[in-house]
């Protein structure tokens, strides 16, 4: 009597009876078989190469018991059936990979320069860009010093009106008032330059 190989999923019973079962019986009850003893160790494969993707895993482990199904004549394969399993489910793998690449490639545009052409390169932009940074400064200079460090802590330290407040021992809203007017200043002298 010879030994089985332990990793060898046999339907000898089915086997014996060939003649009195179709084919097709037998290789759903093959299949059948296949399925409980290799599917944890198949899916944490799966999940292996593509990690976090239960969902896709689960669908991927499925086909790959359908595409088995799928077959003329799973007695070629019983010998290296485990095998056979884990290639089917590498291509699927394969196969979604691509897909996924495919997907995502399509959502590329390509970043056409003429149809976003900067202003910033017009040399009367960069002049006017100019004009206005020098009366920003002439402007800031004119403030009284309380609005001035009210105005430079809030716009270029980005520091909120109640930190201001903090910073420099007065109220939130004399913050405010100095805010305000510093702003209304800057407006009235700059609407004249653009």
């Amino acid at each position: 009597m010879s030994m089985m190989n332990p990793k060898v999923v046999s339907l000898d019973y089915q086997r014996q009876k060939s003649e009195e079962i179709s084919e097709e019986t037998y290789n759903r009850k093959y299949v059948e078989q296949l399925y409980n003893r290799h599917r944890g160790c198949l899916y944490r494969y799966i999940l292996g190469i593509l990690p976090g993707a239960q969902h896709e895993a689960s669908e991927i482990l499925q086909e790959t018991y359908v595409r088995l199904l799928r077959q003329d004549n799973l007695k070629k394969i019983e010998e290296n059936a485990r095998a056979y399993l884990f290639t089917i489910a590498t291509n699927l793998v394969r196969d979604t990979i691509r897909s996924r690449v495919n997907r995502y490639h399509s959502y590329h545009v390509e970043f056409n320069e003429e149809l976003f052409e900067s202003e910033d390169n017009n040399p009367l932009s960069a002049l006017n860009w100019d004009k206005s940074i020098d009366k920003l400064k002439a402007v800031l200079v004119e403030l009284p010093p309380l609005t001035q460090k009210i105005f430079v802590l809030s716009r270029f330290e980005e520091m909120s009106y109640s930190e201001i407040a903090s910073a420099l021992d007065i109220s939130t809203r004399t913050v405010e008032r100095h805010m305000s007017k510093a702003c209304k200043k800057l407006q009235a002298q700059l609407r004249g330059i653009v």
